[in-house]
């Protein structure tokens, strides 16, 4: 199902040509889990989707996307003789603003709604099983980053997106007012092509 939306929107983006600006992207991402107790950026994951986007004024746009996702976490420790992972499928729709604040640089920010496909866990030498508890399967989550143009097609981005919701409840069922549950950390680094240029 994931890949038809993919490719529904990018087959749709020549035919917003004449208004909007359009483009594909892929990338890598580094994710953690916040509240599974193990700290670090350690989850490694990809990236792919496409976008619409449109100019406001001269420098300001708005922007919507559809993109594919592999969110999570993972720790190892042979000495202590602990394993973890955790691996999160998600289909994520993006909105932004995109602010040109320099010629070849312009600041990020908006919220992304994410749909999850499929969560899996893996704790020690044990098989890969369903998430226990289970994920939540809508995520809100905060966008803020930059990209950098390195010409009217190819622009390279950096992003940081934090969960405003929790994903899913504390494993030990422990919970206070402001601390429910986990929440998805996340690191972009995308590479983007534009099918149209900027205006």
């Amino acid at each position: 199902m994931k890949y038809i939306l993919l490719l529904l929107l990018i087959a749709s983006l020549q035919g917003f040509s004449q208004e909007f600006n359009a483009g594909i992207f892929a990338g890598g991402v580094a994710s953690q889990l916040d509240g599974d107790t193990y700290a670090g950026y350690n989850k490694a994951g990809i990236t792919a989707g496409g976008y619409i986007n449109r100019n406001i004024t001269k420098k300001l746009l708005w922007q919507f996307g559809l993109r594919y996702t592999q969110k999570g976490s993972r720790y190892a420790n042979s000495k202590l003789g602990v394993y973890y992972k955790a691996q999160l499928h998600y289909m994520d729709m993006p909105l932004t603003i995109r602010y040109r604040y320099f010629k070849k640089v312009d600041f990020e920010a908006g919220v992304s709604l994410g749909y999850l496909i499929k969560g899996f866990e893996q704790k020690g030498n044990n098989d890969i099983d369903e998430a226990n508890p289970p994920f939540n399967k809508f995520d809100l989550a905060s966008i803020l980053g930059l990209n950098y143009h390195l010409n009217d097609k190819i622009d390279i981005g950096t992003f940081f997106s934090y969960s405003i919701l929790t994903v899913r409840p504390y494993t030990s069922g422990n919970s206070d007012f402001m601390d429910d549950g986990q929440h998805n950390n996340i690191i972009y680094f995308i590479l983007s092509y534009k099918l149209s240029s900027w205006h």
